[in-house]
């Protein structure tokens, strides 16, 4: 569009929601808090109108790309390495950038169109979101293999009051342990809070300290050449659930559709 053209389109916006939109300030047009309120709903039109274009088939071989995702740390370090690798070799134009696992913000950037899908072991609560089973994982105990404090297996009086290390995040409703273990009333002797799960089997490996994480993780064989033992939980505890979320406005995009597909076909294969 010409600069007219655009002068003219804002000037009928303003009219419209009777606001300014973009003040102009000595760094630039700056929006209003009516236009960032506005922002969401007009980018997912946007998005769906988009995707009415492109309604060709994706041909991932020739295609020039860039997929941006969220994703924990762990999910990352077993992911990753063999999908990229799988993109190397058939799908060259293909990039990828991987973004920590900060919640709060994660499903804002999917909004706004700076992040295409989240991997969590959260959902996102809302119904302009689709969340997609991924996986389901089960939660295991991980100890040094000389840790004496522990044998073969862990009572639920010993799991709480064993010394342990536990994720800090930014998510209120905190990690997969401590949702499951909040309806139970669980009490942990937490002494070491740290920001990646890929942490703990380090920590575990050479203190006296125990963890809990997906079993999934320590069937890698990254983790395996570590000296740790796995031990069942001592109480019943549901699988978590780990889940590729998207703004349901992408749902029908072709090349959207075909980076989930291809990480629901290849996320069951890799890191092992």
């Amino acid at each position: 569009m010409s600069q007219p053209a655009v002068s003219a389109a804002l000037k009928r916006l303003r009219a419209t929601y009777e606001d300014e939109l973009f003040i102009r300030t000595a760094k630039g047009l700056r929006p209003t808090e009516r236009a960032l309120v506005l922002h969401p709903s007009i980018h997912q039109a946007l998005n769906t109108v988009r995707s009415g274009f492109q309604q060709t088939p994706f041909d991932y071989r020739k295609a020039e790309q860039e997929f941006s995702i969220v994703m924990p740390d762990v999910v990352e370090t077993l992911m990753i390495p063999g999908l990229c690798e799988w993109l190397r070799e058939y799908a060259p134009g293909i990039r990828l950038t991987v973004l920590p696992d900060e919640s709060e913000m994660a499903a804002r950037m999917v909004s706004n169109g700076e992040v295409d899908l989240i991997i969590d072991y959260l959902p996102v609560d809302s119904p302009n979101y689709v969340n997609q089973p991924l996986a389901e994982e089960e939660l295991v105990i991980i100890v040094g293999k000389d840790n004496k404090r522990v044998g073969n297996t862990i009572s639920e009086k010993n799991f709480q009051s064993l010394p342990q290390v536990s994720l800090l995040r930014g998510n209120p409703l905190g990690s997969p342990m401590e949702r499951l273990a909040r309806p139970k009333k669980l009490q942990r002797n937490i002494c070491l809070r740290v920001p990646h799960l890929s942490t703990f089997p380090h920590v575990v490996s050479t203190t006296d300290l125990i963890g809990v994480v997906p079993a999934r993780m320590m069937n890698s064989a990254y983790y395996k050449k570590l000296p740790i033992r796995t031990l069942k939980l001592p109480m019943a505890f549901p699988k978590v659930l780990l889940q590729l979320t998207w703004h349901k406005s992408q749902t029908t995009n072709p090349a959207h559709h075909w980076v989930r597909e291809k990480i629901m076909e290849l996320y069951p294969v890799l890191g092992r």
